[in-house]
């Protein structure tokens, strides 16, 4: 939004949004101005500079040689800048105020029923949240620390493993009472499945076949599940007693503890070696003190947080082996 950008380089937005999309309608949706008012304001510099910017005809508009050339230089130094004022920013926020930017599933399932907990211990600290699947630049967005689910090989970044995870078969303990026949993997043929149908970094996210080839059930068709694109809707599915759901139980942890959510087997699928949740930070940090105090939160948190989950599958796991 133009209000929240540098100071004084409203036109030249204008002109790197316009020339990025080459339609005045798109920059407009992008900048939140009208096209009327993007149109203006390029004719205002193309009058201002004494040559045109863009070939205008009826159906299309193009940059011209001259155009093309201050919006390469326009868009770097925009670029260059953008990122400088987030740094600026980031160093002039007191040390104890701290931004995290975390995804959105982390955050919902795991991170903010815990937060309250490092609120109560460091008071002294405030820790702000930027929930978004997107990798933000830390400079360029003012952020002082990460948690990413990823390879861990951030350029100019601090990468600490949190911990690897794995997908399960869970349901609720409801439906469980309407289907207590569910003894063995191939028992799950015959009911509603769900799961997440996506891919991170080019890697397919486990789903039912890849799970029920592992239990040595081969051939599974996929079409016979539910495919969710995010999380919250396959916790749903499974909170409404509708499906088994294929999670993450470290991300049902709390469900799982209070005994509304089952987990059916102890045969999970651990994802590929390389993907993790890490901890992620500049290497420039200027806030490195309070940063470390709060991973090492994390780690306390994440030590004790998997013990418990060991103990539920050892208490609660409904076939003890899978095959």
């Amino acid at each position: 939004m133009i209000s929240k950008v540098i100071p004084g380089t409203r036109a030249l937005r204008i002109f790197v949004a316009a020339g990025k999309h080459l339609n005045f309608s798109a920059a407009a949706k992008e900048i939140s101005l009208t096209p009327a008012a993007v149109s203006y304001q390029i004719k205002e510099m193309e009058e201002q500079l004494g040559f045109s910017l863009f070939k205008r005809n009826s159906r299309s508009i193009q940059l011209t040689p001259e155009g093309s050339i201050l919006f390469t230089a326009v868009s770097e130094s925009l670029d260059n800048m953008e990122q400088a004022l987030g740094y600026a920013r980031r160093i002039n926020k007191p040390s104890s105020h701290l931004t995290l930017s975390v995804g959105a599933r982390f955050a919902t399932y795991w991170l903010l029923p815990k937060l309250g907990e490092f609120k109560q211990l460091r008071p002294d600290l405030s820790i702000a949240l930027d929930i978004t699947d997107d990798v933000r630049d830390f400079d360029r967005d003012g952020i002082d620390m990460a948690i990413r689910f990823g390879n861990g090989r951030y350029p100019d970044c601090v990468a600490n493993k949190l911990f690897e995870t794995s997908v399960a078969p869970v349901c609720s303990a409801e439906f469980l009472v309407h289907h207590q026949d569910i003894n063995k993997p191939e028992d799950l043929l015959s009911l509603p499945l769900s799961y997440v149908n996506c891919s991170v970094n080019g890697q397919t996210w486990p789903d039912w076949k890849m799970w029920m080839s592992q239990a040595d059930i081969n051939g599974f068709d996929n079409s016979q599940s539910i495919a969710f694109s995010d999380l919250n809707h396959v916790i749903q599915a499974v909170q409404d007693n509708v499906t088994v759901g294929l999670v993450e139980p470290i991300l049902v942890a709390n469900q799982l503890s209070q005994g509304s959510f089952v987990q059916l087997f102890d045969l999970t699928m651990k994802l590929p070696d390389e993907f993790a949740y890490y901890f992620v930070y500049p290497s420039r940090s200027e806030k490195e003190k309070a940063v470390a105090d709060f991973l090492s939160w994390l780690f306390t948190v994440i030590e004790s947080h998997h013990e418990n989950i060991r103990s539920l599958q050892r208490e609660s796991i409904v076939v003890k082996n899978s095959c």
